[in-house]
């Protein structure tokens, strides 16, 4: 995965200065062997806070990471839940530094909601209501981030609730989440193998009777190993493959079929 230059460990307002309009603040969680900062040992720029008092704080168990993701309302915490069940990034970080530039005689500071990276592609995203980001105020604001953040080698992306809330897939991501303390033995993968070897695609009832049944492999499609077509409901009529099926829908990486390497749409 593509490094950033590592600040000092632990370190909040080392700033990363290069021949660009703007700089990055980032807060690492220890430094990397190799002196460059990979995604996952990076911590949030600031702690979780409530964006109302009336909002509460919400967690999502993320097994991959193995610690809880914070979230600061109720679009976050779903926009997590989607993220981890279909997204297959290799890592990604809530606020993962502070942006500052300066616009029009203005000194300005942003800092994204997530940082998530497939490979050498990384995206920051922004996690907004469409009224706020269809707003003129955002619609003349992201395009210059977009254009800084591109120059540190980023792309960006706006994730409007519409989209984090589209159904069905957020209701499957919920339930598909159930499964992810589910362990699967190494018997009951070959057997799903072996399974999948007479046939690309299966309904999931074929393996209420199977000795390694339905858990497992509800497991090992979020393990991204089986897919679902997450744009019908999950029953046990659902298809299950061994290839991506369906719409590829952001968070999916940037290719839906691992060995391609064709860039996603931004």
């Amino acid at each position: 995965m593509q490094g950033l230059p590592c600040p000092p460990e632990g370190l909040l307002g080392n700033i990363i200065e290069r021949p660009r309009r703007s700089t990055l603040t980032l807060r690492a969680r220890q430094e990397a062997p190799s002196g460059s900062l990979q995604i996952d040992r990076l911590r949030r720029v600031r702690n979780p806070v409530s964006r109302s008092k009336s909002t509460v704080q919400g967690k999502v168990a993320d097994v991959f990471a193995g610690r809880s993701r914070h979230a600061e309302s109720q679009n976050e915490l779903k926009a997590y839940q989607v993220l981890i069940a279909t997204g297959r990034s290799d890592a990604w970080q809530e606020q993962p530094f502070r942006l500052e530039y300066h616009h029009e005689g203005a000194r300005h500071r942003y800092t994204p909601d997530i940082l998530v990276a497939w490979g050498h592609h990384q995206e920051v995203v922004e996690i907004k209501e469409d009224c706020d980001a269809e707003s003129p105020e955002n619609q003349t604001r992201f395009p210059l981030i977009r254009d800084l953040l591109a120059e540190h080698g980023f792309y960006f992306r706006v994730w409007k609730k519409s989209e984090i809330c589209a159904e069905p897939r957020l209701t499957n991501a919920a339930l598909i989440l159930r499964y992810r303390s589910v362990a699967v033995s190494a018997a009951h993968a070959e057997a799903i193998r072996r399974t999948f070897s007479l046939s690309q695609e299966l309904p999931l009832r074929t393996f209420c009777d199977h000795s390694a049944g339905v858990q497992s492999v509800l497991r090992l499609v979020l393990d991204g190993k089986l897919h679902i077509d997450w744009w019908q409901p999950l029953s046990l009529d659902s298809r299950i493959s061994n290839m991506p099926i369906g719409r590829q829908i952001w968070p999916f990486p940037p290719s839906a079929i691992p060995e391609c390497l064709c860039p996603c749409t931004h």
